[in-house]
């Protein structure tokens, strides 16, 4: 069994490699040659070391980059048609506060800003569906060693820490909010503020996971699930 998971982000040429047999007249969202940017791939992959460790040799997993939701959402229709044989995951931006009563497929759904191209999102599992809450954001302030450890003795992070106090939840916390809180954090650190395409990678690679599996139910859902396809449980 092969385990694929698309998600909303920055890509690069190899992720152009792995998509998925595309249908007549969709483009992907991927840039390629000059305007490529440093994808996120590889920063997923460190992330996800402990799913790899428990895959071992008899199972492949493959991170997708896909560029905008919509059409990481796309490349994930397309596979379910493409390599029904795998497990197909798509993994995006919650965007919004996400209400426990309802399933990832619902809550994307339910999100005005998100339709119409998620409303046929009616017959596929949920454990396919799986959000990063309310943003990648969210995880970086789930482990400031990380931060601190990237962007070196001025990171500020009074502002982020008064504001997890408060919230008691890092998927609280908006997208504007987590913006805001890592514009003036590291601002006037070496690296500059925050910058995704340029900070997200070397930021998902420092991460530690247990800590942002304990901040962040939804991660720890992503990660315990695939575990469990995997026929294992995760530590």
């Amino acid at each position: 069994m092969n385990i694929y998971i698309y998600i909303e982000g920055a890509g690069d040429e190899d992720d152009i490699e792995q998509l998925p047999r595309q249908r007549p007249g969709f483009r992907s969202g991927i840039r390629s040659g000059k305007e490529t940017t440093t994808g996120l791939r590889q920063g997923f992959i460190k992330f996800f070391q402990e799913l790899y460790d428990i895959a071992g040799e008899n199972i492949k997993i493959f991170i997708v980059m896909c560029g905008s939701r919509s059409d990481a959402y796309e490349n994930f229709k397309i596979a379910l048609e493409s390599q029904p044989e795998a497990f197909n995951v798509l993994l995006i931006d919650a965007e919004s506060p996400v209400d426990s009563t309802l399933t990832p497929w619902e809550h994307l759904r339910n999100r005005t800003e998100d339709q119409p191209w998620i409303l046929d999102a009616v017959n596929f599992e949920d454990e396919q569906c799986h959000l990063m809450v309310q943003t990648m954001e969210a995880w970086f302030i789930a482990d400031l060693d990380a931060l601190r450890e990237f962007y070196g003795k001025k990171f500020k992070e009074d502002k982020i820490q008064r504001g997890i106090k408060q919230l008691q939840n890092v998927e609280k916390v908006s997208k504007a909010t987590l913006k805001v809180w890592l514009n003036a954090a590291t601002r006037h650190t070496e690296k500059g503020k925050y910058h995704k395409t340029r900070h997200a990678p070397k930021l998902l690679e420092l991460l530690e996971v247990d800590k942002v599996r304990k901040a962040s139910p939804y991660c720890d859902r992503l990660f315990t699930t695939l575990a469990a396809i995997m026929g294992a449980s995760a530590s």
